[in-house]
């Protein structure tokens, strides 16, 4: 019982510091911050959550980037229009961001 007292403290801890270890997206003078592939986050520089918090900045009302923090993210696999790999990331099924969805 002792043990499995420990372990939940454990977990729940770790949980914690996940979340506020987050990488989120905002720009230095923009009031939101983004999820990495949110239409409105533009050429935004990746933090961390908790210092966009700290920093003042709120959730995007569109990407919703608080309630997408625990999903999986990766990279891109769609193509740029020179041919490199895309940078975004993205947590979509079909493993590309907004740009390189078909419409």
């Amino acid at each position: 019982m002792k043990r499995v007292i420990i372990l939940a403290f454990f977990l729940i801890i770790g949980i914690a510091v996940n979340s506020k270890g987050q990488t989120v997206y905002s720009s230095t003078k923009g009031e939101k911050y983004h999820t990495a592939d949110c239409k409105l986050s533009g050429d935004a520089d990746n933090m961390k959550l908790d210092a966009a918090r700290k920093a003042g900045k709120k959730p995007c009302a569109v990407c919703k980037p608080d309630e997408h923090l625990k999903d999986k993210v990766t990279q891109c696999t769609g193509k740029t229009a020179d041919g490199n790999r895309c940078k975004r990331m993205t947590s979509g099924k079909t493993g590309k961001c907004y740009q390189h969805t078909a419409k």
